[in-house]
């Protein structure tokens, strides 16, 4: 639970495709005054998802950002994630079901600058966040989570999210 001893100077939330990082980082932000970093901007060239930007100019960006004072950084990029989280004063995870996730995907829709074939193989890539073993799955969220020794909440469900934002008010 969130309360008044906590430091959300500098927070990474990491998660899913779909599992609400963006709608969380977003409210958070308001509840904190600051702007949040979609990982997506910086993985991927501007104008679309089809060009993934050079991975030491990527992981340099990361750094800038993580080197200011007041942050929220989200996204699925575990790799990317890695540059911040030393810097992070809190983290939370989305480990939200793979089925709730597809679902939000699907309602959401393809993002702008996306076709229905980039979108289509977003589906699959979500689909597999249990199965695949890189810094982008599951598995590498929560080594990244364990290793962490800030405040740091592990989130399972959308109405979890609402809770804890709820908390946030309090404080």
């Amino acid at each position: 639970m969130a309360g008044p001893t906590e430091d959300f100077a500098r927070v990474l939330i990491l998660g899913n495709s779909g599992s609400g990082k963006c709608w969380l980082s977003q409210e958070f932000g308001k509840r904190l005054g600051t702007t949040a970093i979609d990982l997506d901007t910086i993985h991927w060239e501007p104008g679309g998802f089809e060009v993934a930007r050079d991975k030491d100019a990527a992981r340099a960006m990361v750094r800038r950002i993580a080197s200011r004072e007041v942050w929220i950084i989200e996204g699925v990029y575990g790799w990317l994630a890695r540059e911040a989280v030393s810097r992070g004063t809190a983290l939370i995870w989305l480990d939200i079901s793979i089925e709730e996730c597809v679902h939000n995907l699907r309602v959401r829709g393809p993002y702008p600058g996306s076709d229905e074939r980039s979108f289509a193989a977003l589906l699959i890539w979500a689909a597999a966040y249990q199965e695949r073993e890189t810094s982008s799955s599951s598995m590498g969220h929560e080594r990244l989570f364990s290793a962490f020794h800030g405040w740091k909440r592990h989130i399972y469900s959308r109405q979890e999210a609402q809770e804890f934002l709820a908390t946030m008010n309090r404080v």
